[in-house]
């Protein structure tokens, strides 16, 4: 990606890494549980359960945040991917029984195989993305233990006609967790019976983000305004957010920054838009993570029945020299809108009290230049 014949990034992440371990013949051991579904080669992938090294080492169901860098990817590099080539709409029954199997129980899940390390490993498949263990190519998947299946899960893979999209939102509202859902959504679980297929985990992790915002929008949009200007701010792992919310109708923007000694290195703002009518393409400037931070402040606005105007900046510092993945913006943002946001009355008393914080993501926002010239009803 860079030019350079070695990779910088990661040999920072090698010297965290355990040594390289081998995996190979008859496997005994446990699902987090999980799965995972590449997209090399799309519709003809890799897919399978994902596996641990060493058993109990981490519950997975558990939150990371707040967590060392160095911690996190210790946790990552205990689990590592097995697969089977596989085209998505044409799965064997056992292996989509078992795939469902691992992604739906919510306790760890016996597995054996026969297994082999993948010589080539596609990059950017891995460590990319966040860094995780090889790939094992296998065969001769088993389940060797008992799933523990929520009935509201059961209850939609036995539905043949709920669209996928409304058991997301179904799922989402009685309290399953984000990851546990883009699990589903990754093996295939959900959806209209005859329409169902798997999904690339890295699709699958903005999708679920994407259907839970529009369902959450769908209320927003009705709420009255916020009723003054609102900052919020949290950091973690030098990843610092500054989130603004301004009382008008809905709209989301994004900007982010990497500084020098980052993961990509020192670069310009990068930024996507959207107004109250939606986005009609891929945010393709900050891709994933500008539907985590989407998400995230979405939430909050529709626990307390309100809309506004919401900028999210995110510059991102030397410490974050590993991908940890969307969550890790997700949860960040989550975090900032639980504290007690600063309120402004005005954006000139904002710009005056924080200007050295937004003087240039001001300058080019387009929510920004909206609000100068846009009017209101009481203006006539």
């Amino acid at each position: 990606m860079c030019g350079l014949n070695h990779c910088p990034i990661l040999e920072n992440i090698g010297d965290l890494l355990p040594a390289r371990r081998i995996i190979r013949g008859h496997i005994e051991t446990e699902t987090p549980p999980g799965v995972f579904v590449g997209t090399y080669g799309y519709p003809q992938v890799y897919a399978g359960p994902t596996a641990m090294f060493e058993r109990d080492f981490w519950d997975y169901s558990s939150d990371k945040f707040g967590l060392s860098m160095e911690k996190i990817i210790s946790i990552h590099s205990n689990i590592y991917r097995t697969g089977s080539k596989v085209n998505i709409r044409k799965v064997d029954e056992r292996l989509k029984i078992n795939l469902m199997e691992s992604s739906s129980s919510v306790k760890p899940l016996e597995i054996s195989f026969d297994g082999r390390m993948a010589q080539s490993e596609k990059v950017r498949e891995s460590f990319f993305e966040t860094p995780v263990g090889p790939l094992a190519f296998m065969e001769n998947l088993k389940i060797q233990g008992n799933p523990k299946i929520p009935g509201r899960v059961d209850y939609f893979y036995n539905d043949p006609y709920e669209k996928a999209s409304e058991a997301v939102w179904e799922l989402f509202r009685s309290n399953m967790g984000i990851s546990y859902i883009q699990n589903l959504l990754t093996a295939g679980v959900l959806g209209v019976k005859n329409e169902r297929k798997m999904v690339p985990t890295r699709w699958a992790i903005t999708a679920t983000d994407d259907i839970i915002f529009k369902k959450l929008k769908s209320s927003i949009i009705r709420n009255p305004w916020v009723d003054s200007i609102e900052f919020y701010s949290r950091s973690f792992l030098g990843n610092a957010f500054q989130i603004f919310i301004f009382p008008g109708s809905f709209s989301f923007e994004m900007q982010e920054r990497w500084n020098k000694g980052s993961l990509w290195g020192e670069g310009g703002v990068e930024m996507d838009y959207e107004g109250i009518e939606g986005r009609k393409n891929y945010a393709s400037a900050i891709a994933g993570a500008y539907y985590a931070a989407r998400l995230s402040v979405s939430q909050n606005l529709y626990g307390r029945g309100r809309q506004g105007k919401i900028i999210v900046m995110r510059s991102v510092g030397n410490e974050y020299y590993s991908p940890l993945g969307v969550w890790v913006i997700r949860r960040t943002v989550e975090e900032a809108m639980k504290q007690r946001p600063v309120k402004f009355s005005s954006r000139d008393e904002l710009i005056r009290e924080i200007r050295p914080i937004i003087t240039e993501g001001f300058t080019i926002s387009k929510t920004m230049r909206e609000m100068a010239v846009q009017r209101k009803l009481e203006d006539f």
